[in-house]
């Protein structure tokens, strides 16, 4: 199995999409932990679409670039494009959305003392992980320390506002503040809780209390930090895309990370909602939770062919599901919805 995976890993996109339409033809995805959740209102299974909102500040250290800068700015860009059609779908569809939102973005303005962005705010050290390198120079050099409506690629509190005021009630979660990576080995204690106690603040200002967390980059760690701030769940990616929801030692609710919605490099678009069907499927059979999650800035043929496709299908199969937010999952689990 190790030499299958080294294979894959350094196999190109083309050949990655072969490799996993034929696991999912023959049904080795998608992979299921724990079975049989019980949902609200009798569900037999649970979905929830979260949305990683980062605009810039999660690619300004990308490995995926020559030129990160650049590529930041080309991402909260297509972001701002993106956004306005999402939320025209999600409210068409009657689908509310968990928007894992990039601190910073809460923001109107801001600005430097000393010549520093945000001096209050612990920096992490320099480190590299298999997504970023952070090498030189300060980790907010790039904050701009303006206002939204001269760099709206690092503010967003009017895609926030857009997002509060939608017909559907959508759950407002926190990404950290700046977009650091939480693992211990690169996020000291008192790191965390800097940006997350600043999240708490800047999210006050337009009326919301952050309960749920997404890990950027899905890399865990300091879960002792979110218990202290308030929060009472994250997304948990444990190698099974569909699994049952689950409380850890500190009490706080694991809800299952699931597939990342956007079309794979490679994958024909009609391939890739058969695929997404399948995991629909999945979890109806083994009453797990299937969690889709993107990010505002990807492709636009995922906004207008992928998932309005499966939007359509969630909707066909309603009776028999419970389409929510990990916020209303955790409600819901909290009031007495067991999983066991």
């Amino acid at each position: 199995m190790d030499l299958l995976k080294t294979f894959y890993d350094r196999s190109n996109p083309l050949i990655q999409s072969y490799i996993d339409r034929f696991r999912y033809r023959v049904g080795w995805l998608p992979r299921v932990g724990d079975r049989g959740g019980t949902y609200p209102d009798g569900a037999k299974a649970a979905v929830i679409i979260s949305a990683d909102l980062e605009m810039a500040w999660a690619w300004r250290y990308s490995k995926k670039s020559d030129d990160p800068k650049v590529l930041a700015l080309q991402k909260a860009h297509q972001t701002r494009q993106n956004l306005p059609r999402l939320l025209d779908l999600f409210d068409r569809f009657n689908v509310p959305v968990t928007w894992a939102t990039v601190g910073h973005l809460f923001l109107e303005s801001c600005s430097r003392a000393n010549g520093r962005a945000h001096p209050d705010l612990p920096r992490p050290l320099y480190f590299e992980n298999e997504f970023w390198r952070y090498a030189e120079g300060d980790w907010l050099d790039d904050d701009p320390c303006s206002d939204y409506h001269r760099d709206p690629a690092w503010y967003a509190p009017d895609l926030l506002r857009s997002i509060l005021s939608a017909k559907v009630k959508h759950e407002v979660a926190c990404h950290t503040f700046s977009h650091i990576d939480c693992s211990e080995i690169h996020c000291p204690p008192e790191v965390m809780d800097s940006e997350l106690d600043q999240c708490q603040r800047v999210a006050n200002n337009l009326g919301v209390k952050l309960k749920s967390f997404v890990f950027p980059a899905n890399l865990t760690g300091n879960l002792v930090s979110l218990k202290k701030h308030g929060f009472t769940a994250y997304r948990w990616h444990n190698g099974y895309e569909l699994d049952v929801p689950g409380r850890d030692e500190l009490g706080l609710w694991q809800i299952p990370g699931g597939v990342c919605w956007e079309k794979p490099e490679g994958w024909p678009v009609d391939a890739w909602i058969k695929a997404l069907e399948k995991c629909v499927e999945k979890a109806l059979e083994t009453g797990t939770v299937l969690q889709l999650w993107f990010h505002p800035s990807c492709d636009p043929v995922n906004v207008e062919k992928v998932f309005p496709a499966l939007l359509d299908y969630l909707v066909s199969r309603r009776n028999d599901l419970s389409i929510t937010t990990m916020g209303g999952l955790v409600d819901s689990l909290s009031s007495g919805c067991s999983t066991s």
